[in-house]
């Protein structure tokens, strides 16, 4: 008897955690997409023959649509229907194949708007929930394997652009929503004989407080992602214009993706040993490094500033969206979080559209110099509060 019971206990924990680990993968097929916006962006280009200067539109059109489903689960929650995952899993692989087929500028900023809401509704369900009990170490987890697959796709992607067809390199990426309809299904279907459901199903809605510091981390988490797309959705452009090739392009943000990965492992500890307000200061200082160097048309430089940006970028991402998850118990709030990071990934691009189209590069830099100085604030103002109490998943 009793060694049936405890074979039990084993294998609801072993389904749990299997479910987890599918939904931990899930949310990091659909964050890819920012990870590779610049080699993505160039084989756009050689496809359709979409002019650089738009690039900031197509990336705002995307995350536009990822904010939209970001903010459907937001308000949703605990409503929303099972089959919907899949379904928005489906439509963002038509979305992906139409992209590498259609070059007129309306129909795909509609695509990639759709592709973009389908994505934001999986990563922001599935990021919240993952959240609940260790926040670094999800957070940590999602961006070390989005990063890892920043590097592959980096790699290929314009091997294949330039050694066959730049719309066959765009139809592979169909691969990514393809892949996170297989594991959606896989997870759902382990969930269904899991202790708590897992995180593919909802979660119940019960509010708790959530404290300033809290607030104030919410708001640093969306300054730095604004900062953060508001540099790297312009670094292709930018690079092509200083007659950087598209094979270094690559090479460079498969190089920071490995970076940001090993930083990654290193940020996932949930008592962090770099206090927040110099990580804060350390992280906006590399998120400047690719406005510096690309004007300089070398190679080595653009490479290490792509590698400052991902490390600097994913250590302030995880750390601040990590400890203001651990603020709160409210699933909420932690939904909010997960919602940060698709509205700063619209606004930051938008901005820099703006500002550059305004101002020129030296608006694309006084918009990044002011965002991190606010996020700084943030973060100094958060570190000088009390830590919260340890009673609930979230302080876990």
């Amino acid at each position: 008897m009793g060694i049936d019971v405890g074979s039990r206990l084993l294998h609801r924990r072993a389904v749990g955690m299997g479910a987890g680990a599918a939904g931990i993968f899930a949310a990091a097929l659909a964050c890819l997409q920012p990870g590779i916006d610049p080699v993505f962006l160039t084989s756009l280009s050689a496809a359709h023959d979409v002019n650089p200067v738009n690039h900031g539109w197509v990336v705002g059109a995307t995350q536009s649509g990822m904010a939209l489903g970001s903010l459907v689960v937001l308000r949703l929650g605990s409503r929303i229907p099972r089959m919907l995952f899949p379904l928005a899993a489906l439509a963002a692989f038509l979305a992906s194949l139409a992209t590498a087929g259609i070059g007129h500028m309306g129909a795909l900023l509609l695509l990639r708007g759709g592709y973009g809401l389908a994505m934001g509704v999986i990563y922001t369900h599935c990021m919240s929930s993952a959240a609940a009990w260790r926040p670094n170490g999800a957070y940590g987890a999602v961006f070390l394997i989005q990063l890892l697959l920043s590097t592959i796709v980096a790699l290929i992607l314009p091997t294949v652009s330039a050694a066959s067809d730049p719309a066959l390199a765009l139809a592979m990426l169909a691969l990514v929503p393809a892949t996170a309809l297989v594991v959606i299904l896989l997870s759902a279907r382990l969930a269904r004989s899991g202790p708590t459901g897992g995180p593919l199903l909802p979660e119940a809605e019960e509010r708790h407080p959530t404290d300033a510091a809290g607030w104030a981390l919410a708001l640093a988490s969306l300054l730095f992602i604004c900062t953060t797309m508001m540099v790297w959705s312009f670094t292709g452009a930018l690079a092509t214009a200083a007659h950087i090739s598209e094979a270094v392009i690559g090479r460079a943000v498969a190089v920071g993706s490995i970076a940001g990965a090993i930083t990654a492992l290193f940020v996932m500890r949930e008592k962090p040993i770099v206090p927040l307000p110099l990580t804060g200061l350390l992280s906006g200082l590399s998120l400047l490094a690719p406005i510096i160097a690309i004007p300089g048309g070398q190679a080595t430089p653009f490479i290490l500033s792509v590698i400052l940006l991902n490390i600097g970028s994913t250590a302030i991402i995880i750390r601040c969206s990590g400890m203001a998850s651990a603020r709160s118990r409210d699933p909420l709030f932690r939904r909010l979080i997960a919602f940060t990071h698709s509205g700063g990934m619209i606004l930051g691009p938008t901005a820099g559209s703006v500002l550059t189209s305004t101002l020129g590069p030296a608006g694309l830099e006084g918009g990044a110099i002011l965002a991190i100085a606010a996020g700084c604030g943030a973060l100094l103002f958060a570190a000088t509060r009390p830590s919260p109490r340890e009673d609930g998943p979230a302080a876990t």
